[in-house]
């Protein structure tokens, strides 16, 4: 069961993640559905047999159009940003874009240009030439109308007047194929006769119109000249070039000059144009009547027309003419010939161009020119591809380089440089991407050298907190606070110390070292370990009369000797007797340590200063010491000078009247421990400097004499 259900969660999951969710995709969706609806049940005009249903349908299926070009247009940017990414087909395309296709569209504008001058330029050839021979027949008719009107009446038999026409229809032939020329007149004259051709041909296939009127009935002039276009009984249509004039004389008689614009014309056309020349498309009906409607086929009179399968209708450039539906007398402008199209085809182009060569000196000399400026048009785009290929792979290359560098640098290898060349941008900014992974380098020796350090710091602090001591003295005759000793760096140069002197004596320490940081922490360490000597030789041979100014003055001669020039030491050494209670202190320059005495009038403040100058400043100082009977309740404060230094954000030192005012305060409660008291004046300096940095050490020691 647990399988089953986990397929149908699978196929479920499928599915979702191939049906778009957007509402974009399913807009798709029904689009899609629309149009299934609208191929399979929709009619010509109707949907289940609804108008109204199929226009809705039509207009749904229209409105899918959008969600179909929104996928398209994201398919295409896809497609483009990872056809694009690579700079190097950028380039590409952007030299496509701003100089290949500007010329290409150039050269096709000229191209269709040309073709359209060269076609216009036939067109206006043949045209020409077609005026031409319409202009010569219309010479010759009237010619022959007069050479007719000038003959007696007497003359105008059958037999002679066929003679005469007979020979001016063979002398024509020759210039107009086909040529067909009719005489007629009311008293029964009705002549008839088609030019010989040199080669001694008639013409052929005879055309008879369904009007065969010698002139037609809507001709009110004396004259007519133009094309026409004629129809038969079998739906046949031809054009022809006719000339229809009233003779003078006899009166009632007309004359006919005819010839086709057929296979014979467009024969001697291509002689002297050099052009393919086809019938045009007047030749086929429009299907039209005169007032604009449908040919009526019922009507007497009209053959039926020809089905599309059985007319051939050519293709080129038409020549359009005025023409007249001989019949009716409507004009239009219909394409009476056809030039075919092939003289445009290169092939045909390049003959032409090699005839012109050849034709004369003049020819040949302008297709030296033209060919010339041509190959250095040639070299010059040469020239200008070879240049945007080697600078765009100057430009592709640089940056491939530099992205393989920030691959690398990725990586972490950032011993890889780029291979500078040129003096470009370009190799300025892989000098400079060079430049930047040495200092990257250079800063991770320097980070790495900084955490080492920090390590070592980090251990040494933790060794300097070993040196200080880890518990307060066991005595009942004191009350010592913890003390504290805050570095202002990692480690610390002052120091603090409870030595067990002898038993019942204890000692206290308190000094600070010239300087910070690591040096003074090893002089710290050096301090230490000489007063502890001195101490221990003088615990082994404890006199309670010895003078404590020797422990001193013999720690001053060994720190003289092992601390650098112009450093020293300020130390405050003093031994407490619990039997007695005595203090008994030596002041080498240190701050002068403050006890407090609460007495009966107030409480007092003495400061204690009896001593000497800084050890490690000279080998045979001397040293004073002093002694002080302690009572119950007094308070000694012993401290270094980072505490009354203490600065506040404003720059201000915490000073030692402060320090005075605060003990004076606290001392009142006779009931306060060191401990509390010495909580209170850590609390009162971190009031005043606000959490600021220090520059200096802070160490504070507090004890206070204990109740007999």
């Amino acid at each position: 069961m647990q399988q089953s259900q986990s397929r149908q969660s699978i196929f479920v999951e499928l599915a979702k993640s191939l049906i778009p969710i957007t509402p974009m995709g399913r807009a798709m969706l029904i689009g899609v559905a629309v149009w299934f609806v609208n191929w399979i049940f929709s009619g010509a005009e109707t949907l289940f047999g609804s108008q109204a249903l199929k226009t809705l349908i039509d207009f749904l299926s229209a409105l899918a159009l959008i969600p179909l070009v929104y996928f398209a247009f994201q398919a295409a940017r896809a497609v483009t940003a990872g056809l694009l990414w690579r700079l190097r087909r950028r380039l590409i395309v952007t030299y496509l874009l701003i100089g290949a296709l500007p010329l290409l569209l150039l050269l096709v504008l000229v191209a269709l240009v040309g073709w359209v001058v060269v076609m216009q330029s036939s067109a206006s050839l043949v045209e020409r030439q077609l005026e031409s021979y319409l202009e010569q027949s219309r010479a010759a008719a009237r010619a022959l109308s007069r050479d007719l009107s000038d003959v007696n009446a007497e003359r105008w038999q059958p037999a002679v007047m066929s003679r005469r026409l007979q020979e001016r229809a063979d002398a024509l032939a020759p210039m107009f194929p086909n040529i067909t020329l009719k005489l007629r007149q009311e008293s029964g004259l009705n002549l008839t006769v088609k030019g010989v051709s040199p080669e001694g041909v008639q013409a052929q296939n005879e055309f008879v119109g369904v009007d065969t009127n010698l002139a037609a009935d809507w001709m009110s002039a004396q004259e007519f000249h133009g094309f026409v276009v004629e129809e038969n009984f079998e739906g046949e249509r031809r054009i022809f070039a006719r000339h229809v004039i009233r003779l003078a004389a006899p009166p009632q008689a007309m004359f006919q000059l005819s010839y086709p614009i057929g296979d014979g014309l467009c024969e001697r056309l291509f002689r002297t144009t050099d052009l393919k020349i086809l019938p045009g498309q007047a030749r086929v009906s429009l299907m039209m009547t005169p007032a604009g409607g449908k040919v009526d086929e019922s009507e007497p009179g009209i053959a039926p027309q020809p089905s599309p399968d059985q007319v051939v209708i050519p293709t080129g450039i038409p020549i359009f003419k005025p023409v007249i539906e001989w019949r009716t007398g409507i004009r239009r402008e219909r394409d009476v010939l056809m030039i075919d199209s092939a003289f445009l085809s290169p092939g045909s182009i390049w003959q032409r161009v090699q005839r012109f060569k050849s034709s004369s000196t003049f020819g040949s000399a302008l297709y030296v020119v033209i060919a010339s400026l041509a190959f250095v048009f040639f070299l010059i785009a040469l020239a200008a591809v070879v240049s945007a290929i080697v600078l765009t792979r100057s430009i592709t290359g640089a940056v491939h380089y530099l992205y393989q560098g920030t691959q690398k640098v990725e990586a972490g290898d950032f011993d890889h440089e780029i291979k500078i060349g040129g003096k470009d941008q370009l190799a300025s900014l892989s000098g400079a991407f060079n430049q930047m992974t040495r200092s990257i380098r250079d800063l991770l020796r320097v980070s790495a050298e900084k955490q080492r350090l920090d390590q070592e710091m980090k251990i040494a602090a933790e060794v300097q907190a070993r040196l200080f001591p880890r518990s307060t003295p066991k005595t009942t005759a004191l009350d010592f606070a913890n003390g504290v000793c805050i570095p202002a760096r990692s480690v610390s140069g002052d120091y603090y110390d409870f030595l067990q002197v002898a038993p019942g004596v204890i000692g206290i320490v308190v000094a600070d070292v010239c300087g910070k940081g690591v040096s003074a922490a090893l002089m710290m360490a050096n301090l230490q370990a000489n007063l502890r000597g001195q101490v221990q030789v003088y615990h082994d041979t404890y006199d309670q009369a010895h003078p404590i100014r020797r422990i001193v003055e013999r720690v001053n001669q060994q720190v003289a000797e092992s601390v650098m020039d112009s450093s020293f030491i300020t130390f405050f050494y003093a031994e407490f007797d619990e039997r007695r209670r005595v203090l008994r202190y030596v002041n080498a320059g240190h701050n002068p340590p403050l006890l407090v005495r609460a007495k009966s009038d107030g409480v007092t403040i003495e400061r204690l200063d009896r001593g000497g100058t800084v050890l490690g400043l000279f080998c045979d100082a001397e040293f004073e010491d002093a002694e002080l009977q302690l009572e119950s309740g007094d308070v000694l404060v012993a401290f270094t000078d980072g505490l009354i230094e203490a600065r506040s954000p404003d720059g201000e030192e915490f000073g030692e009247e402060r320090l005075i005012d605060c003990l004076m305060e606290l001392t009142k409660n006779l009931k306060r421990d060191a401990a509390s008291i010495e909580q209170e004046i850590l609390r009162a300096v971190k009031t005043w400097t606000h959490d600021s940095e220090q520059e200096d050490d802070l160490t504070l020691v507090v004890f206070k004499v204990a109740q007999r």
